[in-house]
């Protein structure tokens, strides 16, 4: 029998909501909660079902979520990874692009430290070759 994992999400913004989205179509995740500091995202997620929290310590003290997604790609990558560590939370962040990789680093030892799963993905929406792709494809260059 396969566990379900539920599915916390920080920052509720285009990729919050994108992560939602998908995850919500996987087999053994459920994403269930939002934490975000703005109240228009918050009403976002909660149109969806999803409970809001408006705290980070009471996403992560929710026993009930087994992974967090941080979709907030700024200086709080970092902290927060560590904190949901700490908290007994697997961890999937985009990367930021002002991550260092002392910081990096530094998310790396905790998850080992506390015997989580870390995953960090590329947003690839920002990467050259797609915006130049897109870009030919949203011109007609490609054609039909």
């Amino acid at each position: 029998m396969q566990k379900n994992y539920n599915l916390g999400i920080i920052g509720y913004g285009g990729m919050g909501k994108w992560h939602h989205l998908n995850m919500d179509r996987v087999e053994g995740i459920t994403p269930v909660a939002v934490y975000d500091i703005d109240e228009e995202a918050r009403n976002r997620a909660k149109s969806y079902g999803l409970k809001i929290y408006t705290t980070l310590e009471d996403i992560l003290a929710d026993k009930d979520i087994d992974i967090i997604v941080i979709a907030t790609p700024n200086e709080f990558h970092c902290p927060y990874a560590i904190k949901a560590f700490e908290a007994g939370k697997h961890v999937v962040t985009e990367k930021p692009v002002t991550i260092s990789s002392n910081d990096l680093q530094k998310m790396i030892d905790a998850a080992k430290k506390h015997n989580r799963v870390f995953s960090v993905h590329q947003n690839r929406r920002w990467d050259k070759d797609y915006r130049i792709i897109k870009e030919v494809y949203e011109n007609g260059t490609l054609g039909d």
